[in-house]
C-alpha cells in the first residue's frame, strides 16, 4: 500500500496509509467521514489520497477516533484546524482528546512509559474539542449506517465501527492480522487490559460481516467472521448467544 494513496475496500470505502497507521475514509454523495488521523503530520498524505478520488479535506464532515493513542489521534488538531469537521470519540476518552485529562501513556511497561512520556506528549498534538461523545450502539449520521461497537480493553474507550450494509467492521487496534495472516488480539505491550480486550471481541460475533479493516495491516476481505470465531474458540473464551445484527 503506497503512502498517501487510497486503496478501495468497497464502493465509497477507502484506506489510506498515513504516518504511523492506516486511516479509513467513507465517501458518499460528496461528503466524507474519516476514521482516525495517523500521527501528527499526516494531513498531507490524507489530502493527497482525497485528491485521487476527487475529494478535499473540506468535504470531511466528521472525524471518528477508534481510540486516543497518538498514532490514531496525533494528526487530529492539524486536520480540523479552520475546518467544519465534527470530532467523535467514545465518551471514556473524550476528555483526553479535549485536553481535560492527562494523556495515559500507551506503554504498559512502567520503565518504558517513563522513558517515552516526553515523546508521547509531543506526538499527541494539541487538544481538540469533542463534538460527539459516543456510546455503544450509537449510529453516526452518514449516508450509510455506521454503528459504534464499544470494545474496551486495548484502551477504555476503544471502539469498532460496523457498516451493516457493506458487511464491514473497522476495528482500529482491537485486532491484529499478522503471523501467517492469522487474527490475534491487540498488542499486549500497549493494551491496558488484555483479558477484557479479548472478551470484548466476542461482541463482534453478533454482527454480520465479511471484511475486517485494521489500522496496521491489510484488510481481511474473505472469511473474516469465521477467522474471528476461530480465534475466540482457540483462546477458550465463551462464545456469545448469536442473534442477528
Amino acid at each position: 500500500m503506497k503512502f498517501g494513496s487510497p486503496i478501495q475496500i468497497a464502493k465509497g470505502i477507502f484506506q489510506i496509509r498515513a504516518i504511523g497507521a492506516r486511516v479509513t475514509l467513507l465517501a458518499r454523495d460528496g461528503e466524507a467521514l474519516l476514521v482516525d488521523t495517523g500521527l501528527k503530520g499526516s494531513s498531507g498524505a490524507i489530502e493527497s489520497a482525497l485528491d485521487e478520488i476527487d475529494l478535499s479535506l473540506d468535504q470531511i464532515r466528521r472525524v471518528v477516533l477508534t481510540h486516543y493513542h497518538p498514532d490514531h489521534s496525533g494528526g487530529l488538531s492539524e486536520l480540523v484546524a479552520g475546518r467544519k469537521m465534527r470530532v467523535a470519540v467514545h465518551r471514556a476518552e473524550a476528555d483526553i482528546i479535549a485536553g481535560g485529562e492527562p494523556l495515559p501513556n500507551p506503554m504498559q511497561n512502567k520503565l518504558l512509559a517513563k522513558v517515552t512520556q516526553p515523546v508521547m506528549e509531543t506526538l499527541m498534538g494539541d487538544p481538540v474539542p469533542v463534538d460527539d461523545r459516543l456510546d455503544d450502539g450509537d449510529v453516526i449520521p452518514f449516508a450509510t449506517e455506521v454503528r459504534v461497537v464499544h470494545l474496551p480493553g486495548h484502551t477504555a474507550g476503544s471502539i469498532a465501527l460496523y457498516l451493516p450494509s457493506e458487511k464491514i467492521i473497522i476495528v482500529g487496534d482491537a485486532l491484529q492480522y499478522k503471523l501467517a495472516h492469522k487474527l490475534s488480539p491487540p498488542a499486549p505491550n500497549v493494551t491496558q487490559r488484555p483479558y477484557e480486550a479479548m472478551k470484548s471481541l466476542a461482541k463482534l460475533l453478533k454482527l454480520n460481516f465479511d471484511t475486517i479493516c485494521f489500522s496496521h495491516y491489510p484488510p481481511l476481505r474473505e472469511g473474516a467472521y469465521a477467522a474471528l470465531r476461530v480465534l475466540i474458540e482457540q483462546r477458550r473464551y465463551p462464545l456469545p448467544s448469536l442473534g442477528g445484527g
